[in-house]
């Protein structure tokens, strides 16, 4: 005999079938085995004759023994007792929940994989936040633009001290930049006075290393630090040119530290001798620390500064806390929950229907499960609205950028509306003792006779449990959906409750 035919001979084929059957439900294995066993018999006999060892026409016996692993998958999917056909059936309650899970977490998965997404998502990264202002003209809605002149900035050193015990200044422009000989990149670099991160308190970027007097220091971004520089560790300490002037690489600024105002590669820290050769009129940001004693915050948390300037002019100064430009994407989040709360009335009947009370079923606990399942949807949508709206606002735009709050503002409200009157409806349409999505509508009733019988669609449960009577127009009778409990008797003419039975007996 050879090792063909010992393939494709009458014992193989059981065995065949014999390993398929480990994947058909306990139920159901030993009626599929006696089953699949009749069927190879006429089969061998069709396509072999009577032989034990046939030379032609095995194979198809063998190809058709491997199509029962596709039978006792297809069974092990939709076995009524099944883990996870309860779980993931269409309509199911689990199933709902599941799905909702997984989005919140594919879109938090994809916030965190986006560093824009993720600066929004996270707390400031600077210690003591709250103590760090930035100092605006214009409003809320000017922080992101540079409005700070540097002869207020030099003024201010000194005029200020009751109410700041730091100021720092910073003025991003482009700037060419020498990362190798006969190479040259346009980078977005800060000229900053020298003290700018020691106001934020990164502490880190002190590299031990000397630097020379009469060249600023470079701090670069890990950004431009892996693109240009193609991530070298020696790079500290070297000397490079930047329209002209020669600046000292003093350390790489880490991935997401910096949340200011501005896209900025590099920075280039300068004493104040080489910060006044800016024009007096030159315009930048301004961060400050401040002492709580002498400067506190109103009840909105926000501080303003006013400046008398001669003339008669008055200016007027927006404070802003570093910590609370950083709950801005949260305050946003809740702002657009309690709008779409407040309209939700407007779009869709808060009601969930008359759910009469039955005998055989205890009434508490059915109102507890009807409660807990629509308080997990709830509260998964939560996350949902709130990651999905980040990583459409903030995925290409930056942190301070009014466009990305605007766009987080939309998304987040609309999700929240439509979320939360499909929450609504998804419940109405719900048994109310297995929590299924109801089934089968049905036309009952004819519109001429609205005021004499009833009119509208039923839906009923798969499993028995009752119908679901929703009005076509709502009257002084029948103003709301009601529920109509069957009698356990029903429960033969349904099939999941009849294979569900079966099953477990």
């Amino acid at each position: 005999m050879t090792i063909r035919g010992l393939i494709h001979s009458l014992p193989a084929s059981r065995a065949i079938l014999r390993v398929a059957s480990w994947l058909v439900p306990r139920q159901q294995r030993a009626e599929w085995i006696a089953e699949w066993n009749a069927e190879l018999w006429h089969v061998w006999r069709s396509c072999t004759g009577a032989s034990a060892f046939p030379p032609r026409g095995a194979a198809r016996v063998t190809a058709f023994c491997f199509g029962a692993f596709q039978d006792a998958l297809w069974l092990r999917r939709n076995a009524p007792w099944s883990l996870s056909h309860r779980l993931l059936r269409f309509g199911s309650p689990s199933r709902c929940g599941v799905t909702l899970a997984v989005w919140a977490l594919a879109s938090m998965l994809v916030g965190l994989a986006v560093p824009g997404v993720r600066k929004a998502m996270f707390p400031s990264p600077y210690r003591s936040a709250d103590e760090l202002v930035m100092i605006s003209h214009g409003g809320a809605s000017a922080e992101h633009l540079p409005t700070i002149r540097l002869s207020d900035y030099e003024s201010w050193k000194s005029s200020t001290r009751p109410l700041f015990t730091d100021l720092a200044f910073y003025q991003p422009t482009r700037k060419r930049i020498h990362v190798a000989r006969h190479l040259t990149a346009e980078l977005s670099v800060a000229r900053a006075s020298d003290n700018l991160f020691a106001v934020l308190n990164l502490s880190s970027l002190d590299t031990g290393k000397p630097r020379r007097p009469s060249a600023p220091g470079l701090i670069l971004s890990q950004e431009a630090w892996r693109r240009y520089f193609h991530g070298d560790s020696r790079i500290v300490g070297r000397t490079l040119e930047i329209a002209g002037q020669e600046v000292q690489v003093t350390g790489v600024l880490p991935a997401n530290s910096w949340q200011l105002p501005g896209q900025v590669d590099a920075w280039m820290l300068e004493d104040e001798q080489h910060l006044n050769a800016l024009p007096s009129g030159a315009r930048g940001f301004l961060l400050a620390h401040v002492k709580k004693s002498g400067f506190p915050a109103d009840s909105r948390g926000r501080r303003y500064m006013t400046v008398y300037r001669e003339g008669g002019e008055i200016d007027r100064y927006d404070c802003i806390s570093l910590a609370q430009r950083a709950h801005e994407p949260l305050s946003i989040f809740l702002f657009t929950l309690l709008l779409a709360c407040l309209a939700l009335p407007a779009t869709t009947p808060l009601p969930l229907g008359e759910y009469p009370r039955e005998r055989n079923i205890p009434p508490s606990g059915t109102r507890r499960r009807r409660w807990f399942f629509l308080a997990t949807k709830l509260s998964l949508i939560l996350p949902v609205v709130y990651f999905s709206s980040l990583d459409l606002a903030y995925a290409g735009l930056p942190l301070d950028s009014p466009a990305a709050q605007y766009i987080q503002l939309v998304t987040s409200f609309c999700g929240f509306l439509f979320a939360l009157r499909w929450t609504l409806q998804d419940q109405r349409r719900r048994c109310p003792v297995c929590l299924r999505l109801l089934t089968n509508p049905a036309r009952v009733g004819q519109p001429s006779q609205n005021f004499l019988a009833w009119n509208g669609t039923e839906l009923i449960c798969s499993v028995g449990h009752g119908l679901l009577h929703i009005p076509e127009l709502p009257t002084s009778w029948f103003s709301t959906q009601r529920w109509l409990y069957l009698d356990p008797s029903w429960n033969s003419l349904f099939s999941d409750t009849y294979l569900a039975s079966a099953g477990t007996s």
